[in-house]
């Protein structure tokens, strides 16, 4: 049968669906209804429409607590600006602290090495040596004795030989250490008058001019009565011309002379035995 050329419209009744077509055409409506998740559709009005309400509510919600941390962060960070800058400030003065409590232990730690090296070159030296280098000054001393102060009052003065001839009568009293404002008396000290001041190592000293003596301090004393260096003092303390004093003086601690000042490096000892010859 041929088909027909005019045109027309087929009017072939279509066959009527089945049960099976039917499901399948409801389960095809239901994939495309859910193609998309359900949040997709809060946008969309209708039955989608009290999502929508629910989740701006919730967005609404969220963001006002997110706001609300904000705020409070930042204010307690400003409330807490002074007590770190507090805190701060305490920890950098505990570190500075700190390093000068270092740097005074390192001075401490120098010291005592000399302090041992200078022992461990005194266990290397004889006793004789010991005993002339006491004798010349040339190292540290301790001990007891006496100190001798000497003040001119105002228009009143005291001269370099005055003051050579108490050393004096120290050495023959029988001191075995003497340092005059400080200044120790070694092999090769003098005490003078240059410019108008008193030197004493190349160092001047002022009054008052005081004497640290070692020794045995009776017969020191004993020696500056009987040579009159006592009374000579007195008398002139008694006419106002100056303060004299005389005082026990227990464990003073005298420095080394300077090296300049005990050093000899020409003179050579001469042994025992030749000297006598």
């Amino acid at each position: 049968m041929r088909p027909d050329r005019s045109g027309a419209a087929d009017r072939t009744p279509r066959p009527e669906r089945t049960p099976y077509s039917r499901e399948a055409t409801g389960l095809l409506d239901q994939i495309a209804e859910r193609a998309l998740d359900d949040d997709y559709y809060v946008v969309r009005p209708g039955r989608y429409s009290r999502s929508r309400g629910l989740n701006t509510a919730a967005t609404a919600l969220v963001l006002t607590l997110f706001t609300l941390m904000v705020t409070i962060t930042a204010v307690q960070y400003y409330q807490d600006r002074p007590s770190r800058s507090e805190t701060r400030d305490a920890l950098l003065a505990d570190i500075e602290q700190g390093q000068s409590l270092q740097d005074d232990l390192q001075l401490q730690v120098r010291a005592l090495e000399a302090e041992v090296a200078s022992l461990q070159g005194d266990l290397e030296k004889t006793p004789a040596e010991i005993a002339d280098e006491i004798a010349a000054g040339a190292s540290q001393v301790r001990g007891d004795g006496l100190r001798i102060t000497i003040d001119p009052a105002d228009g009143a003065a005291v001269g370099d030989g005055e003051l050579r001839a108490m050393v004096n009568e120290l050495w023959i009293g029988g001191a075995e250490a003497i340092a005059v404002n400080g200044q120790r008396w070694g092999a090769l000290t003098s005490l003078r008058a240059a410019g108008g001041a008193i030197t004493i190592n190349f160092s001047s000293i002022g009054a008052p001019y005081v004497f640290s003596v070692i020794g045995d301090r009776d017969a020191i004393r004993e020696r500056l009565e009987t040579s009159g260096e006592d009374g000579y003092w007195k008398r002139r303390q008694n006419q106002d011309e100056l303060t004299y004093g005389v005082v026990d003086a227990d464990d003073q601690v005298l420095p080394a002379a300077p090296g300049h000042r005990t050093t000899i490096t020409r003179a050579t000892p001469v042994p025992p035995e030749e000297g006598t010859s």
